[in-house]
Formats: structure tokens, sequence, C-alpha cells
């Protein structure tokens, strides 16, 4: 599991209710990448991922499996 700062450029909601995040790491570690969230937290992480868009902001996501494609991620931030 790693927690990465990252841009967010697009999000959505897919048909089970969990949120899609195309995240990028700050650090390079990861390209522009899909992912997952958790299943209980589809709402929360699709409110903080638009709270991000809509105020040029970044977030701080700790996933599963970052170099993965649709890994999960079990937390969402927003940072200043």
């Amino acid at each position: 599991m790693a927690e990465n700062v990252c841009f967010i450029r697009r999000a959505g909601v897919i048909e089970d209710g969990r949120a899609q995040l195309d995240l990028k790491a700050t650090d390079n570690s990861f390209d522009w990448t899909w992912f997952i969230s958790a299943p209980a937290t589809g709402k929360e992480m699709l409110a903080i991922a638009m709270a991000a868009i809509s105020t040029d902001r970044q977030v701080i996501a700790v996933i599963q499996d970052p170099v993965a494609s649709f890994a999960q991620v079990n937390r969402l931030f927003l940072v200043k």
C-alpha cells in the first residue's frame, strides 16, 4: 500500500456505486491511471474528487497497488 500526493483530472461513478478516479502522482511514480474507490466510500471519494477538480487542488491517495490500473483507493484526502 502506498500514500501518494496526486493530481486528479477526472472522476465519476461506475455501475456498482464506486468512484472511478484518474490520478497522476506528483513525484511521477505513476502517470495518469484509473483507480477505483473502496466499495463503502464511493460517494465520499467522489465528493472529495469533485472538490479537488473544481478548486484545482491535489489529493493524497492511499492506494493498494499504485502501479496497477484500477487498483483500489482506500483513503482520499484533499490537499491545500
